[in-house]
């Protein structure tokens, strides 16, 4: 899909009449190129979007930005145009230019500037910071010593103090003098940064501690891995061209089903008073290894109240506890039994004054913004409907609004609506009739926005003001670069369409066609799930020109792409994604053999050449797909899956799977085996085959998982015409090490080159290289 598409008739008439009528956005095909694999991989189709970094600094609608001829740091406003030179880089001194990062003080008077970034894992990193003083024009390190190893620093929003962590220990620097709070920080323990699962499950951050508003204290979590298992990872390559002899190691303390979690604590901290020390909040909410900390939230316009939500080891039970910082004491203010299923950490709590704040919950079915008193359990709606609320993008406290973003007009758009704290005065900033999927960007005071629209057509970005969200004042970013290059392509059309399943439910279906459709030939077809809880692929966004869309337009492949977001996806309501609790993979499987049976009734569609393809969670859906043996699909991709999820880790596969020993205290190992790619027989019975792509050093899906699904198949008796598999040495979930990625994207289209090339009585094509003595190449990926 791409710029000039236009809502158009579909060329073809719909022969299911299980299938509702599509939306369609179709390019007219003016361009003759289609799309290649180097246009993939060139950089050259990328969107442009505009991201500022708001700042209080000057007057509304300011923000900070790097003018890339001098590199000096400017203060620039959306509005007006003015710019003002804040920090010339020739006077930051030359440890400190060309940062990875900045951060303004909140008062500007100083600058933290970010160096010698070094990627850890997903969120978090290590690096080096230094001070600017913008009035002296001086440079001082955070810490006199540091060596490329501190993993967070960041500014109070009052006063001139910076909390940083090293070491996994909490240090305050305030006024150029640096105090050590924690002393027990090590490799077992973490104080004010999470560890590996609570980063990657839970907060999907670096830091975990947050400043009070006033500046007077800070919160933070500290984490002890004492008892949690160990995985080690070896890296052959250790990060080098010439391997070493002995791989390196990393030892990863990861738990995994049924395993000792990290122990969370909450500790406050005065900033009026170092000496003191941190003091630990008690608290009775669950055990301590039944407890899993999921949001931290300041709840006063000072200092007085702090609330964070805990749940339960398997997140269907929280309870919400707020602090009195006074007495350093917590009680349970809310709680909700949401079984069955799970409760999602939306991390969305913002104080809105008078005492209040807002949150989402899903309890009516639906995700919806509540407003609370601090210290009631009792919330008042501001929205509701069968319909969810995505993202809650501002509060403006001085108008009394909560701008959020929403499915109110299907479940694959996102709209975006203003409401007034009490729940009246809602109003669309977009036109609700038509499809799309927007977002917004506020500045600091509330009173501009940026409101950026990505798709289904070439996506642009304007500005507006609060106070007048009829008209634009202006276009930020229009695309016009990128539609140029466009004009010269025709590309896949893509439509949208829901199936309705004979059982009372529905799914959204993305299809993408070939550029150059006819509809009187047959196609092969590929489905690209990801299908894990919670997830979306189907959203009406712009479609670039990506992987799928040159599987759909080279000659020699010419694949039509199906996308089903099954049972257990997202923004549809706890009814439809919750069913698949204690049974992941049973549903989702069975919802994309129901579409792939449902399509290949269609004239277009070549039933002898159905394909499937996933990464990840999409992996593990491929893999069930075929465990199924259904015989809807002839080929399947399956690239790092999870094929077991006792190897998978504890604090996401237990909020979906449960405890492995259920709560009667017999033994739940049963579920978890059923879950788990184990049966052979649709491996051994697909016509075309599939393939297997892992890293080695994958710390998210470990390696183990493809090693074991390959161990059970080989012992299941699935032969080498069936199998294949492609291990990349040392890459990690993303498979981009030494240039590996490029390579995954190759194989994958060979192979699928080969599915549509099988002939339709061979149950592979494997007897045919040993005929021919050799394996025929697709042109330009041999």
């Amino acid at each position: 899909m791409m710029w000039g598409f236009q809502i158009g008739s579909v060329a073809f008439a719909l022969f299911t009449a299980a299938l509702s009528a599509p939306s369609q956005f179709k390019r007219q095909a003016t361009g003759k190129k289609v799309v290649s694999f180097a246009d993939v991989f060139s950089g050259n189709f990328t969107v442009s979007r505009t991201t500022l970094q708001w700042t209080s600094q000057g007057a509304d609608g300011s923000y900070i930005d790097v003018d890339s001829a001098t590199g000096n740091l400017i203060i620039a406003n959306i509005v007006s145009n003015g710019t003002s030179v804040f920090v010339k880089a020739s006077d930051v001194s030359s440890a400190a230019q060309n940062p990875d990062d900045y951060s303004i003080q909140p008062s500007g008077d100083h600058v933290l500037f970010t160096t010698n970034y070094k990627k850890q894992y997903r969120h978090s990193f290590f690096a080096d910071y230094y001070v600017f003083d913008v009035k002296a024009k001086t440079t001082v390190p955070l810490a006199a010593d540091q060596a490329g190893d501190i993993q967070f620093a960041g500014w109070s929003p009052v006063g001139n103090t910076i909390a940083y962590v090293r070491g996994n220990n909490l240090f305050v620097w305030q006024n150029g003098t640096t105090t050590q709070i924690t002393k027990d920080g090590g490799p077992d323990v973490f104080n004010a940064v999470p560890d590996w699962v609570y980063e990657e499950e839970i907060f999907g951050d670096y830091k975990t501690l947050w400043f009070s508003p006033d500046g007077e204290y800070i919160a933070y979590l500290r984490f002890d891995e004492t008892g949690v298992p160990t995985y080690s990872i070896p890296y052959y390559m250790a990060g080098k061209i010439v391997a070493p002899p002995y791989p390196d190691t990393l030892e990863l303390r990861y738990p995994k089903v049924g395993e000792t979690n990290p122990t969370a604590s909450f500790h406050l901290l005065s900033l009026s008073d170092l000496a003191v020390g941190p003091r630990k909040v008690e608290f009775e909410s669950f055990a301590p290894h039944d407890l899993i900390i999921g949001e931290v939230a300041w709840v006063t316009d000072d200092h007085s109240n702090v609330i964070f939500r805990t749940f339960n080891r398997v997140q269907d039970q929280e309870k919400l506890l707020l602090v009195d910082t006074a007495t350093a004491s917590a009680k349970v203010v809310r709680e909700r039994d949401g079984r069955p299923g799970w409760i999602e950490n939306n991390i969305a709590i913002q104080y809105v004054g008078n005492g209040s704040y807002v949150d989402l919950s899903d309890a009516s079915g639906y995700l919806h913004i509540y407003l609370y008193d601090v210290a009631a359990s009792t919330p008042t709606p501001i929205t509701s409907g069968e319909w969810e609320v995505t993202s809650i993008l501002n509060i403006d406290s001085k108008r009394g609004k909560v701008y959020y973003q929403s499915t109110e007009h299907g479940s694959n758009e996102r709209h975006v609506y203003s409401v007034n704290l009490n729940g009246s005065g809602k109003k669309a900033l977009v036109d609700d009739e038509v499809e799309g999927y927007w977002t917004a960007s506020f500045s600091s005071g509330s009173g501009y926005y940026i409101l950026s629209y990505n798709g289904p057509n070439l996506p642009n970005q304007k500005l507006y003001s609060a106070n007048s969200s009829t008209i634009a004042i202006k276009t930020i970013n229009d695309n016009a670069r990128l539609a140029a290059k466009l004009e010269a392509y025709t590309l896949p059309n893509v439509t949208w369409s829901t199936i309705d399943h004979p059982d009372g439910y529905s799914f959204n279906v993305m299809e993408r066609l070939p550029p150059n459709f006819d509809p009187s030939k047959r196609y092969p077809v590929v489905f690209d799930p990801y299908g894990g809880p919670n997830s979306q692929q189907t959203g009406k966004t712009f479609k670039q020109v990506e992987f799928r869309a040159y599987l759909a337009s080279d000659p020699e492949l010419e694949y039509v792409i199906l996308t089903v977001d099954n049972r257990g996806t997202g923004f549809k309501g706890r009814d439809f994604r919750t069913p698949v609790t204690q049974q992941l993979g049973k549903l989702e499987a069975i919802d994309q053999v129901y579409a792939a049976k449902e399509w290949a009734k269609k004239p277009y569609i070549d039933p002898n050449h159905v394909a499937i393809m996933g990464w990840s969670y999409g992996g593990y859906l491929a893999a069930k797909v075929v465990e199924t043996d259904s015989s809807a699909f002839t080929f399947a991709l399956i690239t790092a899956p999870v094929s077991d999820w006792r190897f998978y880790d504890s604090m996401y596969t237990e909020r979906y799977m449960k405890n492995i020993t259920n709560s009667d205290g017999t033994n739940g190992t049963a579920s978890y085996l059923e879950t788990s790619v184990h049966n052979s027989a649709g491996f051994k019975n697909i016509k075309g085959g599939f393939l297997i792509q892992h890293g080695t050093g994958d710390d998210n899906v470990h390696f183990q998982h493809s090693a074991v699904m390959t161990d059970t198949l080989t012992r299941g008796g699935v032969g080498p015409s069936k199998m294949n598999v492609q291990w990349f040495t040392d890459s990690d979930h993303s498979i981009n090490f030494h240039g590996a990625s490029t390579l995954v994207y190759k194989q994958m289209a060979r192979y699928l080159w080969l599915e549509r090339n099988r002939k339709d009585s061979e149950s592979s094509l494997s007897h045919q290289f040993n005929k021919r003595g050799d394996v025929p190449e697709m042109r330009g990926l041999a």
